[in-house]
């Protein structure tokens, strides 16, 4: 038992220290990654032209809002013992509700934008130009208002519960509520993002080849970008849809301490590999695509020119 003990303590540091230093980790790589991304894809006219590039960006958006909002409150909770959810009505009401629909959002959004390589590697014209940027503006706000709303019963439901005397509780007063949320968490976050980029790797691998076979100098730098990005996403979520599909179909078991431990320190690794590929495309173009290196070479060449012929104007003038 005491052995038991001795472990169950390990496991606990091990967690703590995950939460702490590999957070931190996460979140400068993401965060650094969305940026950079957002901006990319924005600004430069090579890469920016397709409606792609609007995915691309929805995704960053969301997956930094996602990343900051789920783990500095971990973090900062780890750090200094204070946990703003249990201190505040309003963060209480909001941070699941942004944090659970940024999160599911910008996996969709992973998932439009590997549509739409599928469609523009397509042997049918028509489906290459099916997607415009209206139509890829329209299905962005349109996948962010349901998310929204989908977890609107978070900032309804969710309140400040007394634990004990000056300690609170941030839970949500309904069960029924909780298990609605867990499921579309399930469906939204591991279950249909890792389905759909499934299909749609398989979809765009075989759509390529094809393509190839036809036309030898087709350059399929973007797709295999994609592609890349694409099985790392499948890398990361089926593991962690595996494991949460588990821990919730036996959390009715009756399971020692030591199994739990093992259990959800499994399970916080597989959430933390699942954010961090929230924010690593950027690093993956970067690293796999030359034509993208040369993009984005060309573009600080023209912003560090532009600064360049500024300042000697602000010189004259003083």
């Amino acid at each position: 038992m005491s052995s038991d003990n001795a472990t169950i303590a390990t496991l606990t540091t091990i967690q703590g220290y995950l939460q702490k230093y590999f957070g931190i980790t996460i979140i400068t790589i993401t965060s650094i990654g969305n940026i950079c991304n957002f901006i990319v894809f924005l600004r430069i006219p090579p890469l920016n032209k397709h409606p792609n590039a609007l995915f691309v960006i929805a995704s960053s958006i969301g997956s930094f809002i996602f990343v900051n909002a789920a783990l500095w409150t971990t973090i900062i909770n780890q750090f200094a013992q204070f946990n703003l959810t249990t201190r505040s009505l309003f963060w209480c009401k909001i941070y699941t509700w942004f944090y659970y629909s940024s999160g599911c959002f910008s996996f969709m959004c992973h998932c439009f934008a590997a549509l739409g390589q599928c469609l523009l590697v397509s042997q049918k014209i028509q489906w290459q130009q099916f997607l415009t940027r209206l139509k890829a503006k329209l299905i962005i706000i349109t996948t962010a208002m349901i998310w929204l709303l989908i977890f609107v019963p978070l900032p309804i439901y969710n309140n400040l519960i007394q634990i004990s005397s000056g300690t609170y509780s941030c839970r949500n007063s309904l069960q029924i509520i909780s298990l609605y949320i867990n499921y579309w968490v399930i469906i939204g976050y591991y279950l249909l993002p890792t389905l759909l980029i499934l299909i749609l790797f398989i979809l765009t691998w075989y759509n390529l080849r094809q393509l190839l076979q036809r036309r030898r100098n087709i350059e399929g730098v973007i797709t295999r970008m994609m592609l890349i990005q694409m099985f790392v996403i499948l890398l990361c979520g089926i593991p962690a849809a595996i494991c949460i599909i588990y821990l919730l179909s036996t959390s009715n078991m009756s399971k020692t301490r030591l199994r739990s431990s093992y259990e959800s320190t499994m399970n916080l690794i597989f959430t933390l590999l699942t954010f961090l590929t929230n924010g690593i495309s950027f690093w993956i173009y970067l690293f796999t695509s030359q034509s993208f290196r040369k993009h984005l070479k060309e573009f600080l060449l023209r912003v560090k020119l532009f600064s360049d012929r500024i300042e000697p104007l602000s010189i004259m003038n003083t």
